[in-house]
């Protein structure tokens, strides 16, 4: 009966092992960036890409709802033998099965996330790849480019509209955006030598709300290839988030490094629109620093804002309080962990390191 048993369920004990396995080749991979960035990175990974890109990534749907049904049928499965089990009195070990079940899932898809883009987080720094010198801020350095930025956040909002008291809005936003940012940001990795395999995708996702109530614009799904934006982020903010997505898409996990990529490539477009809204994130970095610095400061810098900027930003935080946090706190908690767990050692606070790359690729040119 037991050798009956252990074949019925080989299948799950494989993915399961898999898993285990994985995960402990991402160790490994830990200790040989130069290794992973040549023969993953620039090998495996871009043979996965090139694949996707050129089948699924032409469907006109967001393949995340493809795999969300399969989820939904996988695991109704599972619970619907569990309850048949229960019900023909072998309670005990139909939910022996469906936990077995659940791990063997649990298991996969652990191996298909490390497979298919997760080793990338072992690739060297941006530090290495592009040749600069780790920075420190510090208070004059911040002031000063608070005061530049802000300067330039101006110019550029005016630029684009000179209506100081309507934000801007859907109709500034170009039909091809998510074209002339793959342009962009794939001219930038190109003069790097990084290899841009493929056409990633980020899509605009239908049901608004659903990453915001998670504190999160933007997601980027290794199972499916794609970036996704939240449906109800304001138009401000979709150049800039998309371009970051976009940069997890072409093999890069450090969320630091993704921005310091999505500003670059966004600021080096001919259209206003999407300069001003990595300008605008940047900005906000800077005045994050600021306010931690002296709140009193940063009140005033707030209060002395042209109009229309404080119009963009009051419309953005209107946008953003029509989807409340659930459970902040947990979700914090559980993304700095899987960012540490995966050699981002300053977890969340990663975001803000975009300062410091600014700084050095500047001070490097």
């Amino acid at each position: 009966m037991s050798s009956i048993i252990s074949s019925k369920h080989k299948y799950k004990y494989f993915w399961i092992i898999l898993g285990v396995l994985s995960f402990g080749v991402d160790r490994i991979m830990a200790t040989a960036p130069d290794w992973v960035d040549m023969f993953y990175f620039r090998g495996i990974f871009q043979g996965f890409r090139w694949i996707y890109d050129h089948t699924l990534g032409f469907l006109p749907i967001p393949v995340v709802y493809i795999s969300l049904v399969v989820f939904v049928i996988y695991t109704a499965r599972i619970f619907i033998k569990m309850i048949k089990n229960a019900k023909e009195g072998h309670w005990l070990s139909g939910l022996g099965e469906g936990l077995l079940g659940l791990l063997a899932f649990f298991g996969g898809s652990v191996f298909f996330f490390y497979l298919l883009w997760g080793y990338n987080y072992n690739r060297s720094n941006i530090y290495a790849d592009l040749d600069m010198q780790e920075q420190v801020i510090d208070s004059i350095y911040l002031m000063n480019e608070i005061d530049r930025v802000t300067k330039e956040l101006i110019s550029t909002r005016m630029i684009v509209s000179t209506d100081s008291l309507n934000a801007i809005s859907e109709v500034f936003i170009p039909e091809d955006l998510e074209s002339q940012i793959r342009d962009n940001l794939e001219g930038l990795l190109e003069s790097w030598d990084i290899p841009t395999t493929g056409r990633v995708r980020v899509r605009k996702l239908a049901l608004k709300g659903i990453l915001l109530r998670f504190s999160t614009a933007g997601v980027y799904v290794p199972y499916v290839f794609e970036g996704h934006i939240d449906g109800g982020l304001h138009p401000i903010l979709w150049p800039f988030t998309m371009a970051h997505e976009m940069t997890h898409g072409y093999g890069y996990g450090d969320e630091g490094t993704c921005n310091f990529i999505g500003y670059l490539a966004c600021v080096q477009s001919d259209n206003d629109v999407i300069r001003y809204s990595a300008i605008r994130a940047y900005w906000r970095y800077l005045m994050s620093d600021l306010r931690k610095l002296d709140k009193e400061l940063y009140r005033q810098y707030m209060i002395l804002l042209p109009l229309a900027l404080k119009v963009d930003l009051n419309e953005i935080i209107e946008y953003m309080d029509r989807y409340p946090d659930i459970m902040p706190a947990v979700r914090d908690k559980m993304y700095d962990s899987y960012l540490k767990s995966h050699g981002v050692k300053d977890g969340l606070a990663n975001y803000s390191h975009m300062i410091k790359y600014i700084k050095a690729y500047r001070e490097r040119k």
